[in-house]
Parts: C-alpha cells; sequence; structure tokens
C-alpha cells in the first residue's frame, strides 16, 4: 500500500471518527415552523381587507345617492319666497311680541299683508302665518262684542286661540268649529271672520238684538262651512249669490231671525243640502221650488219648516225626495189639496197645528213600514191611518 493511499484512508478515518462522536451529542431540536398559523394569519388579514373595501364602497355609495336624492329634491321643490319687508315686520312681531301682549298687535295693517302672502311658496312660514292670520280673525270677534259679551268671551289673553272658548281647532291647527252664544256674540260680524278659511261648522247664537246688520262679504270665503247655523240674530236678508260660494254646505239651520225676509236664496237649491231648518220666522211657502230641485231631491233628508207662518198647499212633488226621513211642517197655515203620495222613505211626518189644512191621507203613507211617527192634531185631516195621530 502506497504512502499516498495509507495517508488518505487514516485522514477519511479520523473525520468517521470526529463526525460519530459529533452525533453522540445530544442534538437540540429545531423551533417548528408554525407553517398552519401564519397561513391562518394570512387569511385573516385578507378577509378584513376585504370588509373594509365592502364597507367604504357602501359609504361611498350612499354619499353618491344622498347627493343625488338632495339634487333632485332642489330641482323638485322650489326654495321658499323670500317674505316682503312687511311681512316679515309682521310675522316677527307676532312671534316674538303678541304672546306676551295680545291685544297690542296690529291686526288691521298686518292682516291684509299676511293674507297677501303665497304660502305654498313660503312652507317655512306657512304655519305661523295662518296663526297670525287666524288670530286676527278671531280677535275681531272679540273686538266687536260689547263688555258683557268679551267677558263672557274670555279670549285675547293669549295667543293660543285653539284652547278658547268656543274655538275648535283640527289637527293641523286650523280653526274647524266656532260656536258663539249669547252674551259672546259680536255686534256685527265682523269682516275679519273671513280669515278664518279652514272653517267647518259656525254656530251663531245671538241675543236677539244682535249680532245684527249683513254677512260680511268676506263670508264667502268659507268655502269649507258644512254646517251653518244662526239663530235670535238681527242678521238681515242672505245674499241671493251665498251657496254659490258655500258649496259644501250640508246643515243649514235658521232660527227667529225676523230681519232675514221671507225668501230663501235661490242658489240654495244648487246644494246637495242634507238637512234644512227654518222655524219661527217668516217664510214664503218654498216646497214647491224645493221639490223640484234635482240636487234636493237626491240628497234631502231632513225638511223642517215649523212655525214659519206658510200659507198654500203641500204639492205632489213632495214625494220626489227619494232620501227624506223627516218632513216636520207643524204650526203653519197650509190649506189643501193635500198630496196623494208623500215620500216613501219618510220615517217622521208632524202637521199638527195646520187648523185649515183637511182631507184624507193617502194609504201609501199609511200603510208605510217605515213610518214610526205621525202627527196630525189640530187638523181637519181624517181617515184611520196607521199609527197617525189625529188629536
Amino acid at each position: 500500500m502506497s504512502s499516498k493511499f495509507r495517508e488518505d484512508f487514516d485522514t477519511g478515518r479520523f473525520t468517521k471518527f470526529l463526525f460519530d462522536l459529533r452525533i453522540q451529542e445530544e442534538l437540540p431540536e429545531w423551533p417548528p415552523l408554525h407553517v398552519q398559523k401564519r397561513k391562518s394569519h394570512r387569511t385573516r388579514i385578507i378577509l378584513l381587507l376585504c370588509l373594509l373595501i365592502i364597507v367604504l364602497l357602501f359609504l361611498i355609495a350612499n354619499v353618491i345617492f344622498l347627493n343625488i336624492r338632495v339634487l333632485s329634491v332642489q330641482t323638485a321643490t322650489p326654495s321658499s319666497t323670500p317674505l316682503s319687508v312687511n311681512a316679515q315686520q309682521c310675522l316677527s312681531q307676532y312671534i316674538l311680541n303678541a304672546p306676551s301682549s295680545p291685544s297690542s298687535y296690529p291686526c288691521s295693517t298686518c292682516l291684509p299683508i299676511l293674507q297677501a302672502v303665497p304660502l305654498s311658496l313660503n312652507s317655512q312660514n306657512a304655519q305661523q302665518i295662518i296663526n297670525a292670520i287666524q288670530f286676527c280673525g278671531l280677535r275681531a270677534i272679540f273686538d266687536t262684542a260689547n263688555s258683557q259679551g268679551q267677558a263672557s268671551l274670555g279670549w285675547v289673553n293669549d295667543v293660543k286661540f285653539c284652547a278658547w272658548n268656543g274655538v275648535t281647532c283640527d289637527s293641523s291647527g286650523r280653526v274647524a268649529n266656532l260656536q258663539l252664544t249669547f252674551p259672546g256674540v259680536p255686534a256685527t260680524l265682523p269682516n275679519e271672520l273671513g280669515a278664518l278659511t279652514g272653517l267647518e261648522s259656525l254656530q251663531v247664537i245671538g241675543g236677539n238684538s244682535i249680532p245684527a246688520g249683513a254677512l260680511p262679504s268676506s263670508f264667502t270665503n268659507l268655502t269649507d262651512l258644512s254646517n251653518l247655523h244662526i239663530e235670535a240674530t238681527s242678521i238681515t236678508q242672505l245674499p241671493d249669490n251665498l251657496f254659490s260660494s258655500l258649496t259644501a254646505i250640508a246643515t243649514l239651520i235658521l232660527i227667529r231671525n225676523p230681519t232675514m225676509g221671507s225668501s230663501l236664496p235661490s242658489t240654495l237649491t244648487q246644494l246637495p243640502l242634507q238637512n234644512l231648518v227654518i222655524n219661527s220666522q217668516t217664510l214664503t211657502n218654498p216646497l214647491l221650488t224645493l221639490s223640484s230641485s234635482p240636487a234636493f231631491q237626491a240628497s234631502l233628508k231632513l225638511l223642517d219648516l215649523s212655525s214659519t207662518s206658510l200659507t198654500g198647499s203641500i204639492p205632489n212633488t213632495i214625494s220626489s225626495f227619494a232620501s227624506l226621513t223627516q218632513l216636520l211642517l207643524s204650526n203653519n197655515n197650509l190649506q189643501p189639496p193635500f198630496p196623494t203620495t208623500f215620500p216613501p222613505s219618510l220615517q217622521i211626518l208632524n202637521l199638527q197645528n195646520n187648523t185649515g189644512l183637511s182631507g184624507t191621507l193617502p194609504n201609501s203613507l199609511c200603510n208605510s213600514t217605515l213610518l214610526t211617527s205621525c202627527e196630525l192634531g189640530s187638523t181637519g185631516l181624517s181617515g184611520g191611518c196607521g199609527l197617525c195621530q189625529f188629536s
């Protein structure tokens, strides 16, 4: 064996010896690589980033949508028209000063100014303007009353008119019902009454001499009025064209108004009136006119003309009232001939104290199954007729 080979062999043996010796020593364990945990952490980050992106996109979309919506609203709805200097002053005085000093508010100046404001173009101030207008309309009634009437009304201690005696407002704050009862009535109905354009029911029960005079010209502004009751007043004749404007009237009650005249406005028969009550004031017999009205024929349910000094006869056209349930004509001077038919819907008939009235009741009336009351006392009518009372 050559020296070269022996030298290499010895070197290899020595190297192997050293290697074996090193292996025998206990080697420390390598730390785990945690590959799975790193993958899980990375996935979580990606999910959070995706969620953040989705939230950002949602916010951006909302901003864009709101901008478009605001733009469309601004385009569709014109901005409020600025109030005139006078209107702004009147409104400011009502808001700031009137609550503490309601009697000093300048209604005579401010009412026409505020009535001229187009509310549709001033929606921001509309309710306060309406409040000021209604306040002035009611205060004019108070100012027109005498001291006894003002004490009875008890108004104008504040501007909260919806809580005033006899005043009822609807849910939008408009005066819907007004009841004026003596002594709390004005000497005359003031023109400012027409400022209460939301009024649906008006009842005025006076003290015979007051209220007096004519209805104010502004009365035709009360186009929502459905119930009108005027009693014990000295109001003069109703304008002939009154009901051309007051087309919503369903109930008209006129009692003890001696200066109102004996004729009814011709425009009354144009209304689909349901209840007509006229008592204790002279009236020229309107039965033929009323029963010939197509509107009345379809709608009238109650006709009460008691104690109105009616003369003449009850026309056969009385049967044209298709919906009439009550016919009350007592305490008059009605004469024959007596009608041969009555409305088939009739439930209550009162003709008592018409001493000149004579004749025989028609079988259709006597045999009616709907009739519940029939008062014919102190008349010349005769015949056995169901439940009708002749005495």
